[in-house]
């Protein structure tokens, strides 16, 4: 049945990987804000949110749940066989910090915030140059590198397990799971071997947890999983085992894989836009400021959904309770209302602060702190040391992806 705002002709397919993940997305996007910053997708059957004044505050409005996980992501497997197949994506999606509303999440947020603190990060920022000054001699020792594959991955995840206190021998394996885990949960649908896999990589993360989390209790860390072992929120209740699972879930893979997505991507609007490269050594801008920009113009997160929570009218829409709603952030960091010229790079703009990539409101990224850190430090010491990007992918190889942009892989060719 036909909602809201009469479709113009505009409307595109979230299913199809000739568009989300590829350069055709923003001028799509374009043309849906232009036409209606609250609009009804005949087509995907949601409404689709774009516009910067209505992205914002759409994050900030209760009445968008983020509660949901339902039985529409597992719909390739027979509800009969989910106990048996995937018991772990029943068991724990449902309650992590990204599915969650109300007091639940306002606890997990309260001892999330607590344990990963800018001093507890910033005593990591050694090991991050350290890590970022070996990769960066890595590359250049190769010439001609897989920049996603071969360096971009192995700072993110070596610092996620650094916070963790998780050996570093695990790193491999923390790939392979990153990928069944977004593999089955970032695509549009998923056919039931992905999600299997991604069942078998959370039962695997859980096992190595139980381990780490028993050793915590016996003889405590300077680590972020001791602080989750140990740390309460304001009523001195601990975290359950089963939340614990839950956030390293997250850190294990949106919590690295994202960071890899926007460095990747990052190198390639540096190598294409050297002006802005010289710009950010030189110090125009606030290093961390200007990682912002980054993550605008690279659009590497496009959106989060939201279940409409009750019949409520939003942006001249009528909204119903049940409805899926999709707030595009890739377009409201593009919106040229907000964001003049917004197709330029450029780290001087003067309102980075209102970039929209980390997720305002309650659910505002617990890691943008950490993300923004890695990035500007490893930026700094690459583009210091290297004078030529030749970018050897193009076009660029887009991954099938929805919620975030990345590629399955970046060659390049280094000249220091």
């Amino acid at each position: 049945m036909d909602q809201g705002f009469v479709n113009t002709g505009i409307d595109f397919s979230m299913n199809d990987p000739g568009i989300v993940p590829s350069e055709r997305l923003l001028p799509l996007l374009d043309a849906l804000r232009q036409a209606a910053p609250v609009y009804w997708s005949k087509i995907n059957q949601c409404w689709q949110i774009t516009g910067y004044d209505a992205v914002s505050p759409a994050y900030n409005d209760v009445r968008f749940s983020n509660n949901r996980q339902s039985s529409f992501a597992w719909r390739s497997i027979p509800p009969e066989q989910w106990e048996e197949k995937i018991p772990n994506l029943l068991r724990y999606t449902q309650s992590w910090i990204v599915n969650v509303d109300g007091p639940h999440h306002q606890r997990l947020r309260a001892v999330g915030t607590k344990a990963l603190n800018r001093r507890f990060v910033d005593s990591l920022t050694p090991r991050i140059q350290e890590i970022s000054t070996e990769l960066t001699e890595k590359a250049i020792r190769l010439g001609t590198v897989d920049f996603y594959n071969d360096i971009a991955y192995y700072l993110p995840a070596t610092v996620v397990l650094l916070l963790l206190g998780i050996p570093l021998e695990h790193l491999e394996k923390v790939r392979e799971w990153s990928r069944a885990i977004t593999s089955a949960l970032v695509a549009p649908f998923s056919p039931p071997e992905l999600l299997i896999a991604c069942d078998k990589a959370l039962g695997e993360i859980n096992d190595l947890m139980r381990v780490e989390i028993a050793k915590r209790k016996q003889e405590p860390q300077n680590d972020l999983l001791t602080q989750l072992v140990h740390l309460a929120d304001d009523s001195n209740k601990t975290l359950s085992e089963d939340e614990i699972f839950g956030l390293a879930h997250i850190l294990l893979t949106a919590g690295h894989d994202t960071t890899v997505n926007t460095l990747t991507l990052g190198l390639d609007a540096f190598a294409k836009n050297p002006e802005q490269a010289k710009l950010f050594l030189e110090g125009a801008v606030d290093p961390l400021t200007a990682m912002q920009e980054v993550s605008r113009f690279t659009a590497m997160s496009t959106c989060q959904p939201r279940v409409v929570g009750e019949d409520f009218e939003f942006g001249g829409q009528p909204l119903k309770k049940g409805d899926v709603a999709f707030l595009w952030i890739a377009s409201g960091n593009h919106d040229p209302a907000k964001f003049p010229n917004p197709g330029a790079f450029d780290i001087t703009r003067p309102n980075l602060g209102d970039v929209l990539t980390f997720g305002p409101g309650l659910h505002h990224c617990l890691g943008h702190y950490i993300a923004r850190v890695e990035l500007a430090v490893f930026f700094k010491i690459f583009l210091a040391r290297v004078t030529k990007i030749e970018i050897l992918d193009e076009p660029l190889d887009w991954a099938h992806m929805l919620i975030f942009r990345t590629v399955r892989h970046l060659n390049v060719r280094l000249t220091a």
